[in-house]
Formats: structure tokens, C-alpha cells, sequence
């Protein structure tokens, strides 16, 4: 439990520093280049993975599994849950409830699809039990 706990800790630090990325972007796309906000909320919620997966990886879960890019893929295709949490609390708030700050919108998208982003990752993405099982039919696969 403390383990968890720590890597919760660290996670909001990571999770912060991915929704920066994510939430300026956006108003990059959205407000400087015009960009649709549901088309501007995928461009910047992959620049945000990428941070994400980068920090998760060296500083929440301290990444020793093998090999990296299966878990990027598995990261990454994670996210697309988060993703979709995100845009549909953004169509939600912007279509539905007719909130017409899209920045603040967004800062409340974000938070809704935290806590989902954490568990995924922990108990999917980083999950020792499964690595270790795809290292075994690899070496398997290798011997025959």
C-alpha cells in the first residue's frame, strides 16, 4: 500500500507536468491556430502521453521492464482510454452544458481523467506480472 501510495504521489507530479503540456497545447491549437477543440484535444493529449510515458517511466514506476517498446505501446493505447474520458467530458461540458470557456473546460477534463490515468497505468501498463509472462513465451519461442 505505501508503494502505491508513493507512486501516487509521484504521479501527480508526472500527471501535472503532462497536463501542461496537454492544456497549453490545446490553447495552442485552439485558440492561436484556430484549430477545432475536439481535433486540438487529440494533438495535445498525444504531446501529453509522451511526456507522460517519459516521466511515468524514469520517476513513477521507475521502469525496468523489458521491452520498452512494448510497454510504449501498451502506454500509449492505455491513454486512449484517458483520451476518450477527456473528450467526452470537453463535448460534454462545451456541447451539453454550454460552458463556453474551452481552457477551464479543459483544466476540468484533465482532472476527470486523472485518477482513471493512474490505475490504468499502474495496474496495466506497469504491471510486472505481465512482462514477465511475454518475456517467457519469447525465450520460449527462442529455444524451439
Amino acid at each position: 500500500m505505501q508503494k502505491t501510495l508513493t507512486q501516487l504521489y509521484r504521479y501527480t507530479f508526472v500527471g501535472g507536468a503532462a497536463a501542461v503540456v496537454d492544456i497549453s497545447s490545446f490553447a495552442l491549437f485552439s485558440e492561436i491556430f484556430q484549430i477545432d477543440y475536439r481535433i486540438a484535444t487529440i494533438f495535445s493529449f498525444t504531446l501529453g502521453a509522451l511526456v507522460n510515458f517519459s516521466l511515468c517511466n524514469w520517476l513513477v514506476f521507475r521502469g525496468k521492464l523489458s521491452p520498452l517498446w512494448l510497454v510504449f505501446i501498451r502506454h500509449y493505447f492505455s491513454g486512449i482510454y484517458g483520451l476518450l474520458i477527456n473528450e467526452v467530458s470537453m463535448i460534454t461540458l462545451v456541447e451539453l452544458l454550454e460552458f463556453e470557456q474551452l481552457i477551464p473546460a479543459k483544466i476540468i477534463s484533465t482532472g476527470v481523467a486523472f485518477i482513471f490515468n493512474f490505475l490504468i497505468k499502474k495496474f496495466y501498463v506497469y504491471n510486472n506480472s505481465y512482462y514477465s509472462t511475454f518475456d517467457k513465451k519469447i525465450n520460449t519461442k527462442r529455444r524451439v
